[in-house]
């Protein structure tokens, strides 16, 4: 077993289990709700543990009254795969796994029990105010054009009235509340769903390199959000890259993850809101494409590849773009990227719709 040996895994009851059923069991993030755990895959004789399965497999979830049962991803491409000579329908597919779910849980009545998380951060997703006294960047820009705020998205090649106007980018001034200190003297960046502001994400632009370009509001969990995702469903593609800028230079079809992974509250938001586009429903994969040597020696799935197989169970179509070793699509420009997008999808020979 991976990780601190001396915590306890939190689901004890599926840790035990599934050591039972596939003989070894690694343990990622343990102690967590992030906790994972990898086995050799019974559904396609997979033996370098490419099966990751959640702690909070099986366990009922009150709020969307379930009992997380899509918390489960084999890693080998070639496993349960949609097409080709074993194809399968995402129906079948499911049932597969609920007769895993069940053969792990047999026997067992009632809501799985979770050992207490190591990292408990209590979180609000209620609306959010500045942390003080800000100005849009439309209005910096009319007032004080060599502003440094203003200065650097211009040598970036954005335009301040743009991120002020549609994007409501703000430049923060004064800080009244003493838990954001951090936010003085940066670029605050909104993070809207459903027309609520529920965080905010702050770009500093100074020389100093001990400071971190990029500071998240506190017990605001950013990557549940994405960005510009009220926008970006109302499009029958939504286009998925890692940061804000990468979203903003695509255009108001897309999103951002904030880093190279998806979080689970982030997928079922954009898959629930591409249901309504039904067969039209899309999403475009394009994240930045380095990926560190040490995963590519231990075989570790690309990021990319990682992001769009979550999508696939349950959106029609599904493209992976890979730009140009050392690009990403806050260096290009918006007909540069749409190149990059339409030449994939010729390839993949996948029908985009970007219609609302």
């Amino acid at each position: 077993m991976n990780g601190n040996e001396g915590q306890t895994v939190r689901n004890l009851i599926l840790y035990n289990r599934l050591k039972a059923i596939a003989g070894d069991v690694h343990v990622a993030k343990k102690g967590t709700d992030e906790e994972t755990y990898r086995i050799c895959c019974p559904f396609c004789g997979d033996t370098r543990y490419r099966l990751n399965i959640s702690c909070l497999w099986g366990v009922y979830d009150p709020v969307e009254k379930h009992c997380n049962a899509h918390l489960i991803h084999c890693y080998n491409e070639s496993c349960l795969k949609s097409s080709g000579v074993d194809a399968i329908t995402a129906d079948e597919r499911r049932e597969r796994r609920k007769d895993f779910l069940a053969q792990v849980y047999r026997g067992r009545n009632g809501a799985i029990i979770l050992a207490p998380a190591t990292r408990v951060r209590e979180t609000d997703t209620g609306p959010l105010s500045w942390p003080g006294r800000v100005i849009r960047l439309d209005k910096l820009f009319a007032k004080r054009p060599e502003h440094p705020a203003v200065r650097y998205v211009l040598a970036r090649g954005f335009d301040p009235v743009q991120l002020g106007e549609e994007y409501h980018f703000v430049f923060c001034d004064q800080v009244t509340d003493p838990r954001y200190t951090q936010a003085l003297g940066t670029i605050l960046i909104p993070i809207f769903y459903k027309g609520v502001m529920r965080t905010w994400l702050s770009r500093y632009i100074g020389e100093d390199k001990d400071i971190k370009r990029y500071y998240n509001c506190p017990n605001r969990p950013i990557q549940s959000w994405g960005f510009n995702l009220d926008i970006a469903l109302q499009y029958s593609t939504v286009v998925v890259v890692e940061g804000v800028f990468d979203a903003i230079r695509v255009g108001p079809f897309a999103t951002c993850l904030f880093t190279k992974t998806l979080g689970v509250e982030l997928k079922k938001k954009i898959v629930r809101g591409l249901q309504r586009h039904g067969n039209k429903a899309a999403v475009v994969v394009m994240l930045d494409p380095g990926q560190s040597e040490k995963e590519r020696l231990k075989s570790v799935p690309h990021h990319i590849e990682t992001v769009a197989a979550a999508f696939k169970e349950y959106i029609p179509n599904v493209l992976t773009v890979y730009l140009t070793q050392g690009k990403d699509p806050g260096s290009l420009s918006p007909v540069a990227i749409m190149r990059h997008i339409q030449d994939a999808a010729k390839k993949a020979r996948i029908n985009l719709n970007f219609e609302k």
